[in-house]
């Protein structure tokens, strides 16, 4: 574990301070997308909700290019795609193509985003901005218009939602018969204001749910149960409900979320991480892991290859005619989400969880060390600032947040880079030690 903290401190330094230049470009370019596409959602929201929300999902999309420009920029500083053998390669268009990229991590980065609250703290400041400059009444604001159609029209956001879903599919069809990059950045961007509009909406459905369930009567058998068990426990000792009860509140409201937040976090942005380096390296990492010979790989037969791919491996059949072939085409292309965004993600996250306790525990503890650092320079900002109007605050927040966030923010996506890299170095000493001349060809 020392080895791995060492290795990945002082890479992730080296890194850092020899692309300084190149990074401080690509995430003031990213910022600076983002924040002009956070102002003109604040001017649409005069107009309606939902073209402020479309506006609101380009800050995102400027978010995420910045971020994965850096990654791959870090990962040809530390030769990454050196550690692919020339004979392995596959043309791939996720490989070369940033709009390919965009559609394979942009659910997983939003998601990431969305469970650990930055998607509705970004969404709540634009909401508190719409207010503050009268461009809306809080009921205009974004979240509630959202939020509101959620409780009083769920047909209706529903139908939104599949709307969305449907201008998304064919618009990445008609990006891939043409290959024109602007429909790519299109679908993109339709795909982040489907997914903004179902965690919004999706959130407040389960909190109605969620209240809805509260009222039931197996609710009330669960009590019961509760308190015939804390009856049990006060005949070992009258104390020990009382015990058990503070232990279990303070697991699951303090010590329970911290946890979570501080191990999985960081495991999860390295899975997404993972994905921003292509098909082939992951592949290759997934046949290092197994200790395989690379010759094994055959395209469409890995688990990160396209949809398309893996049906081109298949018999060619004779098209069924009429509905049978509508229904065979919506079937693949509801599968064809799956492959290209919800699976590459997992397995992507089983990878990495493979490469060892030794290592996730060094990468996590530096991770966590970078949070830390972020926290206590907020409050010495905030401190050698003080108390001001809240004015000033509106004008000055984003710089304040793009002088936090530069240093902090690109050391972070630098370690994210360099643990990858240590992953795969792992996995090939593991494969070689089983088997070196199959591994590596030699045979």
């Amino acid at each position: 574990m020392l080895v791995d903290i060492r290795v990945l401190a002082v890479d992730t330094g080296r890194v850092f301070w020899r692309l300084l230049p190149q990074l401080l470009t690509l995430y003031l370019a990213g910022w600076l997308g983002s924040e002009l596409a956070r102002q003109v959602a604040v001017g649409l929201g005069r107009l309606s909700a939902w073209a402020a929300l479309a506006a609101f999902s380009f800050s995102f999309l400027f978010t995420l290019v910045a971020a994965v420009l850096i990654l791959r920029l870090c990962g040809r500083e530390l030769g990454i795609w050196a550690m692919l053998p020339a004979t392995e390669t596959v043309a791939d268009g996720r490989d070369t193509s940033l709009t390919q990229l965009l559609a394979v991590t942009l659910l997983p980065f939003l998601g990431l985003y969305a469970a650990f609250g930055q998607v509705q703290t970004a969404a709540s400041g634009l909401a508190n901005e719409q207010i503050y400059r009268g461009s809306v009444f809080d009921e205009g604001t974004v979240l509630r218009v959202v939020r509101g159609m959620a409780v009083l029209h769920p047909w209706r956001l529903l139908g939104i939602l599949v709307g969305s879903y449907l201008l998304r599919r064919l618009v990445e069809a008609l990006h891939e018969r043409t290959g024109w990059r602007p429909l790519g950045i299109i679908g993109a961007l339709v795909e982040s204001f489907f997914l903004l509009v179902g965690i919004f909406g999706g959130a407040t459905v389960l909190h109605r749910v969620t209240d809805w369930l509260e009222e039931r009567a197996f609710v009330g058998w669960l009590a019961a149960l509760r308190h015939r068990v804390d009856g049990v426990l006060a005949l070992i000792h009258d104390q020990l409900p009382t015990v058990v009860d503070r232990l279990a509140a303070f697991l699951a409201g303090e010590a329970g979320p911290a946890l979570w937040s501080a191990v999985s976090q960081p495991v999860v942005w390295l899975a997404v991480a993972a994905l921003v380096f292509g098909t082939q390296v992951l592949s290759l990492a997934d046949l290092w892991r197994m200790g395989r010979p690379l010759t094994a790989r055959v395209t469409g037969a890995s688990r990160f290859a396209r949809h398309r791919d893996k049906l081109a491996l298949r018999r060619p059949a004779a098209p069924p005619p009429g509905v049978v072939r509508t229904a065979t085409e919506l079937k693949d292309a509801f599968l064809g989400d799956i492959d290209d965004k919800y699976l590459p993600a997992l397995h992507s996250l089983r990878l990495v969880l493979r490469a060892g306790g030794g290592f996730l525990g060094a990468y996590v503890l530096l991770y966590g060390a970078l949070t830390i650092l972020r926290n206590y320079l907020d409050r010495l900002l905030h401190g050698l600032i003080g108390g001001r109007e809240v004015d000033f605050w509106f004008v000055a927040g984003p710089f304040l947040d793009l002088a936090r966030a530069v240093p902090l923010e690109l050391l972070r996506l630098c370690l994210l880079a360099v643990a990858f890299r240590r992953c795969l170095e792992l996995f090939r000493h593991r494969a070689a030690d089983k088997a070196p001349a199959t591994v590596w060809g030699l045979a």
